[in-house]
């Protein structure tokens, strides 16, 4: 529930703004500011829209965006519905991927322009039109709405190094058509687990979804993979997450360049969410929560996939090849032996010349 800055520096780089009246970072050349209605559920909250409507009620949500530049800017505008990202994290406009429960999706019933240009240092309103399903919505529907500026290029970072840099903002929308008798978090539904192969990487990936129509909070989980002899394999563990209603993601445990082996494996997990003093679960540092659960999931690996996951991992590759430094000693050594057995020749060379010479001078 926060306005996020995204900010991209050679690779993707995602950056939280806690959450105030104004989005602005050091750099860009916009600020983005939510401007709550009335229906707005808590009045002192102008950092995103929190909205009690009636099914089928209409509502303006209006943001200033605030050009700081000394040039006119153009801003593309776009609506989506939450999902949750294999980090643990609320996409206010991610659009999936979402659990077969969603019961529909918030960004689509929000019109918004496709772009605004806004003038070298003014302020102008955007409007984005929203308007709740006929059907009553039992929990929180929720989305947001993403402003990118247009144009945003690469940037020299010195030494002839290009950055690219983008800059973009995300206001979240959350609407609900009362605040009594919302859906509760209070389920978690796992499925299949299993080793993936993502970007050079291996990991064990355990599908989690949150089924019920409000947002899952706190949530944490520890995982162990043991093998068919009853030894830990792979470990993984994460702390503070959130998911949005009705989304799915995969957690994930890295195998930090370990060799997957073919066999049987059995994954064990355990989960902790909605933390609460007078909780009725305790983590192992002795945080209370609500709500716990306990699975376990096997899988099984071929010999053939096993050579696949391996090939490609990266670093697998790197602990087969040698390091630079190594190279470099290599190097080194080879250099001194070509110096030494140098060194020998010219000084047999040297010998034979004035073994030769003495032996001329003896003849004469």
């Amino acid at each position: 529930m926060n306005i996020k800055r995204v900010a991209l520096a050679g690779a993707a780089l995602l950056m939280g703004i806690l959450p105030f009246s104004t989005a602005h970072a050091a750099g860009s050349d916009f600020s983005v500011q939510a401007v709550v209605p009335a229906t707005q559920i808590d009045k002192s909250n102008t950092s995103y829209f929190d909205l009690k409507l009636n099914p089928g009620q209409q509502e303006k949500l209006t943001f200033n965006l605030q050009n700081t530049s000394n040039k006119d800017i153009t801003i593309d505008v776009t609506a989506g519905t939450a999902g949750t990202s294999n980090a643990g994290a609320v996409d206010y406009t991610a659009n999936g991927p979402f659990d077969a429960s969603l019961p529909d999706q918030l960004g689509k019933y929000m019109q918004a322009p496709e772009k605004v240009t806004i003038p070298a240092k003014q302020t102008q309103a955007v409007n984005v039109q929203l308007t709740m399903p006929n059907k009553a919505v039992t929990g929180v529907m929720a989305g947001g709405v993403h402003f990118l500026e247009e144009g945003q290029n690469a940037q020299k970072a010195g030494s002839g190094m290009n950055i690219n840099s983008v800059l973009s903002y995300t206001v979240a929308v959350l609407a609900r058509n009362t605040t009594d008798n919302n859906d509760v978090a209070d389920t978690l539904n796992t499925g299949r687990v299993a080793p993936v192969s993502k970007n050079g990487h291996t990991t064990i990936n355990a599908e989690v979804s949150n089924p019920k129509q409000a947002l899952l909070n706190r949530l944490e989980i520890t995982g162990k993979v043991r093998d068919a002899e009853g030894k830990v394999a792979y470990k993984g563990a994460q702390k503070m997450m959130q998911m949005a209603p009705n989304s799915k993601f995969d957690f994930t445990m890295d195998s930090n360049g370990q060799r997957l082996a073919a066999g049987k494996y059995t994954a064990t997990y355990t989960a902790f969410w909605s933390e609460n003093v007078n909780g009725k679960y305790a983590d192992a540092t002795g945080t209370r929560f609500d709500y716990r659960k306990d699975w376990t999931e096997t899988f099984t690996v071929t010999a053939d996939q096993a050579k696949k996951f391996n090939d490609n991992d990266a670093m697998i590759k790197a602990k087969g090849s040698l390091p630079v430094i190594m190279w470099v000693i290599i190097g080194v050594v080879v250099l001194l032996v070509l110096v030494i057995v140098g060194l020998i020749w010219f000084i047999l060379a040297k010998r034979r010349k004035e073994e030769r010479e003495e032996n001329m001078d003896k003849l004469k």
